[in-house]
């Protein structure tokens, strides 16, 4: 019956998994990155004949491909076996019937023409060879499915499967694969595990672990922070994780690191075929050409060629022998046994190039889904309550901060941190970046309304060299920028004030009170007393060199120079310069002005003839046109000698100007 072995395949199914899953290696311990990755370590359960099988969620699988290694003892993986991607899809790749055929009485046996069956319906039973299924249309538009047999005696016989229809496959391939078929779709309804096969030599269980690195939630860090008065502060570390595993952890050692390594994954398990081009089948009748019978020439230098070919591959052979060397086998996975339990309060912890850990004590038990919340640090660093400033800000109150110093000799991972007050209680949440051992860090929580800042800026230029290079001067400068922020102080309590002033690429900085930098800015430090005001003064300087050519300079820019200029004599030279360079403009302006009158006198001029040709002879207004041409022509000629005389005085300012810039 197809029920029946349907339940009796998902049943040993489902059975075999529970087995493979109590049968796995209990996980022991578990490192667990800030990367997002886990590293767990097993223990293995050996079979005698050197298997070892863990149970892993389906979409850990590739990592576990990816991974796996054997750390301990002196033992090896000799191979690692498990169900494909798609073992449904596989296994009805090579059967008659599909999973769909199997929930259709009529559709199986259409499935399986020529199949010896036994089907009853209605108080009737047939026995034969299935012929095949017809569809009978019924009078409500319903149909029903006629089955056609060929019995032992040769008659064809047909029963209508009815819904009380029962059927025996009497062929028993064909039960083998109906059982193999239905136990596959037993799995497939819960695809979300895979059972991983290690062969495994010379393995001791006692002192080896298998360990593979599979994606993991990242770890979390909260931080509370009590300050006291005399310039320390206790500072506590718990960690937050979470059990994603895909399986309950039992006295599991836990260990956390801040480590961010580069994490890759592929897709191991899955089957991928590489493309081939196609290479058409040339059906083409070629011309057949008279078979040749051969150049007797070449028969004699064929056995010349034949004897020395045999020399050479006796030579060959001789020197390939030499040269096969056996390929070196591949070793088994090795590694060293775990650090053993500290049992502190805290988690022991401990530091490498790129991260720092933390081994908790204890082992723990935690439901898979669930977290776990744990201290990983109780120490008492220095710490000093600041109000910090950040220049260009439009805010005029500091943010009140607390400045720690990572003295606890390790790094601390970034999180968020829980500022309180010994006196006041709560005072705000900060966030803490990671923190390397001896470094500082500033934790801003609040606004300081208690304390008002401005700034003023004021930029200068001054010359510090010029040169003048085949009349072309190149002029440097040193711009400096001079910014005061001035500090009006709280009126109950003295404050640490740290102003950052931006950090400007290229510039030069200076100040009294620089206390150090970061990427962005420095820092400058003030302790201001209760109701003081007091002003701290930062200076950005650069060298600025621009270049001219001094025969078109601006006078605006030399008389700009000659102020700037801290040498007597070259602000001298720059005047004079600037002062012959505004006699050759003003020239060209009048030069400028006299061409543009000549230009509208001869356009006049032009009229008038026009006007003149027009009138008649003789007449009243051809002669008041002839009068108007005669005074138009002694205005273009007064006109063209102001021009000239302007062209003599500009040559006469070009040359001086020259002239100055050679003697510059």
């Amino acid at each position: 019956m197809i029920k029946l072995i349907t339940l009796t395949s998902l049943a040993v199914t489902l059975l075999s998994s529970t087995v493979l899953a109590s049968g796995s290696g209990s996980i022991d311990a578990i490192t667990l990155s800030s990367g997002g990755v886990s590293e767990i370590s097993r223990k293995p359960a050996i079979s005698d004949d050197g298997i070892v099988e863990i149970e892993v969620p389906l979409n850990q699988v590739d990592d576990v491909l990816k991974s796996l290694v054997l750390k301990g003892g002196k033992g090896a993986i000799k191979s690692i076996s498990l169900a494909g991607p798609n073992p449904l899809e596989e296994t009805f790749r090579q059967l008659p019937f599909s999973s769909s055929d199997l929930s259709s009485m009529s559709a199986f046996l259409s499935s399986i023409p020529g199949t010896p069956v036994t089907v009853s319906s209605a108080g009737k039973t047939v026995k034969g060879k299935v012929l095949g299924v017809e569809a009978v249309a019924k009078s409500d538009d319903a149909k029903s499915h006629v089955l056609t047999v060929l019995d032992q005696d040769g008659q064809i016989q047909t029963i209508k499967l009815g819904e009380d229809t029962s059927l025996s496959v009497d062929d028993a391939g064909m039960k083998l694969k109906l059982a193999n078929a239905t136990a596959a779709l037993g799995r497939g309804s819960n695809d979300s595990a895979r059972v991983i096969r290690i062969t495994v030599g010379g393995l001791s269980a006692t002192d080896s672990r298998l360990a593979y690195v599979v994606a993991a939630p990242i770890w979390k860090t909260a931080y509370r922070i009590l300050t006291e008065p005399n310039g320390k502060a206790r500072l506590q570390a718990w960690a937050v994780v979470e059990n994603a595993s895909g399986e309950d952890w039992k006295d599991v050692k836990l260990t956390l690191t801040s480590a961010d390594p580069v994490t890759l994954k592929q897709r191991l398990h899955q089957i991928y075929w590489k493309d081939r081009a196609e290479v058409i089948v040339d059906t083409a009748t070629n011309n057949v050409v008279e078979a040749d019978t051969g150049n007797l020439a070449n028969r004699a230098r064929a056995r010349s060629a034949a004897s020395e070919k045999a020399a050479v591959f006796e030579s060959d052979e001789q020197m390939a022998g030499a040269m096969r060397v056996p390929a070196p086998a591949i070793s088994g996975y090795g590694g060293s046994s775990a650090t053993e339990n500290t049992n502190s309060a805290v988690a022991a912890a401990s530091e490498n190039d790129t991260s720092a850990s933390f081994e908790l004590p204890g082992t723990f038990s935690l439901t898979n889904g669930d977290s776990l919340s744990v201290p990983i640090v109780d120490a008492q660093i220095e710490a000093e309550m600041v109000s910090i400033y950040r220049g260009g800000s439009s805010n005029i109150h500091p943010v009140a901060a607390i400045m720690l110093k990572n003295s606890t000799g390790n790094s601390m991972p970034g999180g968020i941190l829980t500022v309180y007050d010994s006196g006041a209680g709560y005072v705000g949440d900060a966030q803490l970046l990671s923190l390397p051992k001896d470094d500082t860090r500033i934790a801003a929580f609040a606004t300081d309304r208690k304390v008002t800042i401005t700034q003023e800026q004021e930029p200068t230029r001054q010359i510090t060299d010029i040169k003048v290079v085949d009349g072309v001067i190149r002029i440097a400068q040193k711009v400096r920028e001079t910014t005061t922020y001035r500090i009006s102080g709280a009126l109950d309590a003295d404050r640490t004030v740290i102003i950052e002033h931006p950090v400007r690429g290229g510039w030069s900085f200076s100040s009294q009170a620089d206390d150090g930098k970061t990427v962005s800015h420095h820092r400058l430090k003030a302790l201001v007393k209760a109701g003081e005001e007091q002003s701290i003064v930062a200076v950005d300087e650069q060298i600025q060199s621009e270049s001219y050519g001094l025969i078109d300079v601006d006078p605006a820019a030399l008389l700009s120079w000659s102020s700037s200029a801290s040498d007597k004599g070259v602000a001298e030279k720059f005047s004079q310069l600037a002062k012959a360079r505004q006699q050759q403009i003003d020239k060209q302006l009048e030069l400028q002005r006299s061409e543009e009158k000549l230009q509208d006198l001869q356009g006049e001029q032009e009229r008038i003839r026009e006007n003149i040709a027009a009138v008649p002879e003789n007449s009243d207004l051809k002669a008041k046109y002839l009068t108007m041409l005669e005074e138009s022509e002694d205005t273009i000629s007064e006109v063209s000698k102001a021009r000239q005389a302007s062209k003599v005085e500009i040559d006469r300012f070009t040359n001086e100007v020259r002239e100055q810039i050679r003697n510059f």
